[in-house]
């Protein structure tokens, strides 16, 4: 009788728990959180980050050009010291882009001799870096490390970011990529470059952790502050795994994401 008992608790317990996970299901499904969005949105800052620093090294690691990102940064290069350094500077007020979004501070981009020479290290850092008031402070090490069987360069990343919101919680961001240079290397315009990337990362936002493995490579382009393309999981012991997809190549703000087999369009 006292098993009876416990089973039957046993099973009641199981009940409430399912009821409130099948509840939270559907409140998902219903409204995909801001957490989904400010997960998608990091791993665009990610790859932007990464996206100004090679394509600044590239117009730039002779030290003999200066020009303007995004109709903000003034692009400069410091090749005195015992390392070479590219400061992208949006200022200290907003900018708005020619891609939408406003921007201050400074992000730096350090190497040393020839950045393309395999096992070559490139360092980013920044200084009151802040796109569309989230604040990004942290750092990423890129390491040079050859060519692909097809002649494709490719580079390892590793980055750790601290990004302040602009409700002012913190999300954190650690990953670690290959990135692919599918398209561009070499000809010193950095306008027409590409790379896809793979990997994956992990962090916490509002207090939820959370871990990211790309399905199919994240395409970023050089004329893009958005990935293009690529879709990755998303999964947390807080919620039901769910899928995102950056679309099909198109250089705009829209992305999705599946949740139970439920498919909702957001903007970044």
């Amino acid at each position: 009788m006292k098993t009876l008992k416990i089973l039957t608790l046993a099973a009641l317990s199981f009940s409430v728990l399912s009821c409130e996970k099948e509840q939270k299901a559907d409140n998902t499904i219903e409204n995909p959180s801001h957490t989904d969005q400010d997960i998608a949105l990091s791993m665009n800052f990610d790859s932007e980050i990464t996206n100004l620093a090679q394509v600044s090294i590239e117009e730039n690691y002779e030290g003999k050009k200066s020009t303007t990102w995004r109709k903000c940064a003034q692009v400069s290069i410091d090749t005195t010291g015992p390392t070479n350094t590219i400061t992208l500077d949006f200022g200290t007020t907003n900018c708005l882009g020619n891609d939408g979004r406003l921007r201050r501070g400074k992000l730096f981009v350090t190497f040393v001799d020839n950045p393309f020479d395999v096992g070559s290290i490139t360092s980013i850092s920044s200084t009151n870096y802040t796109v569309d008031e989230h604040l990004i402070v942290g750092s990423q090490v890129l390491t040079f490390k050859g060519f692909k069987p097809n002649s494709d360069p490719y580079l390892s990343l590793v980055s750790n970011l601290v990004i302040t919101k602009p409700n002012k919680t913190n999300l954190t961001w650690t990953s670690t990529q290959e990135r692919v240079w599918t398209d561009g290397y070499g000809n010193l315009n950095p306008f027409d470059n590409a790379v896809e990337v793979t990997g994956n990362a992990s962090g916490t936002v509002d207090s939820i952790s959370f871990n990211i493995q790309i399905l199919t490579p994240l395409r970023v382009e050089a004329t893009c502050s958005n990935v293009v393309s690529g879709s990755f999981d998303l999964s947390s012991p807080s919620f039901f795994t769910r899928t995102f997809d950056y679309g099909n190549g198109a250089c705009d703000r829209v992305a999705t994401v599946t949740i139970l087999g439920q498919t909702f369009t957001f903007l970044l």
